[in-house]
């Protein structure tokens, strides 16, 4: 009996010696992630000259600079769709002000791609498209745009470098936005203009409307106008003096000359004239209310000392300060002949 069992034990132990057969499988599931969209960057803003990149600090109306941006995105400068560029006077406005906010942009898919962003309204500002530049390639994470501009003649005149740039770049759905800080100063600017022409006739007035000449000993307002005044344009972007002043000699073109006498026209000698003027008229039309002698050497018309600047209202066309001015023109009683003395009258604006 003892026998037996162990050779049922050794049995046991030789069937478990044998080898266990593994049967293996693999299997596998789709994986995806979507890369975020990080805002554009502005990394510098700077106002640099039209023909390098040295930094402008004071700037004239009419004359070229340009803003140079850099900027940058993680997922290329591709992934910028525009900037906006602004050049403006103290604080930025959201609309174009010709007098302090000047709005300028790059589309990357516009056309053109470069545009000023006035909305149709007439000013003096400029850009220069054909020399604005945009980075050639757009699969590097940064590059630089340049907008070249010209201010405006109304742009706010200033002493302090109160003018700066701003811009702001646009993804699909995120900005960023920076801002040049040292700034710059402007410079003044005027100018003086007609609504008639450049030239004016002081006559009076016969049957039919002809104008006929002035008789020795008389005067004579003008007479080839509306209203029988000369309107003066100004453009100033700054506080201004208007004054007048004419040739010492008129003459027809030829031999016969007069002259002109300083003082006005209470005491005129053989062969002389005098030119008055006022912004006010009365009696007569065109006549001069309060006149004063126009000398020929500038000098500031009463009442216009002190002028303010010109300015527009966001997003309106660009305008004048404009001033009506009469003018009589007096003869000497001798000396006078009956031809047609014609002299420049030069109106000045001073700063």
């Amino acid at each position: 009996m003892i026998r037996l069992l162990t050779i049922l034990l050794v049995a046991v132990l030789l069937f478990s010696s044998v080898a266990a057969v593994v049967y293996a499988a693999s299997g596998g599931v789709t994986g995806s992630g979507k890369g975020g969209n990080t805002a554009p960057t502005i990394e510098a803003v700077i106002l640099v000259s039209a023909s390098d990149d040295t930094e402008v600090t004071a700037m004239t109306p009419l004359s070229p600079y340009r803003v140079k941006v850099t900027a940058g995105d993680i997922n290329t400068i591709d992934d910028i769709q525009y900037i906006v560029f602004k050049v403006y006077y103290g604080t930025t406005g959201a609309s174009w002000d010709a007098d302090d906010n000047a709005i300028f942009k790059w589309d990357k898919d516009g056309s053109p791609e470069w545009t000023m962003e006035n909305g149709g309204a007439t000013t003096s500002w400029e850009i220069v498209t054909i020399d604005c530049v945009a980075p050639s390639d757009l699969s590097g994470t940064t590059g630089d745009w340049y907008l070249k501009f010209k201010p405006g003649t109304l742009a706010q005149q200033t002493d302090a470098q109160d003018w700066k740039c701003n811009a702001t770049a646009y993804d699909e759905n995120k900005n960023g936005t920076g801002a040049w800080a040292t700034g710059a100063t402007l410079a003044a600017y005027s100018a003086v203009d007609f609504d008639d022409g450049t030239g004016v006739s002081i006559g009076t007035i016969t049957l039919g409307d002809a104008t006929a000449g002035i008789e020795p000993g008389s005067t004579g307002y003008i007479t080839d106008t509306a209203g029988n005044g000369l309107t003066v344009q100004v453009t100033t972007n700054s506080t201004y003096a208007l004054g007048v002043q004419t040739e010492a000699t008129w003459s027809d073109g030829g031999s016969n000359t007069i002259t002109l006498n300083e003082a006005g026209s209470a005491d005129l000698g053989p062969g002389e004239f005098a030119l008055e003027i006022d912004n006010e008229e009365q009696g007569d039309p065109g006549q001069p209310k309060s006149p004063v002698a126009v000398t020929s050497s500038s000098a500031t018309i009463l009442g216009f000392e002190s002028k303010p600047r010109v300015t527009t209202s966001q997003s309106a066309p660009e305008g004048t300060s404009d001033a009506v001015i009469y003018m009589a023109l007096s003869f000497a009683t001798e000396g006078i002949q009956e031809v047609t003395y014609s002299g420049t009258i030069t109106f000045t604006v001073t700063n």
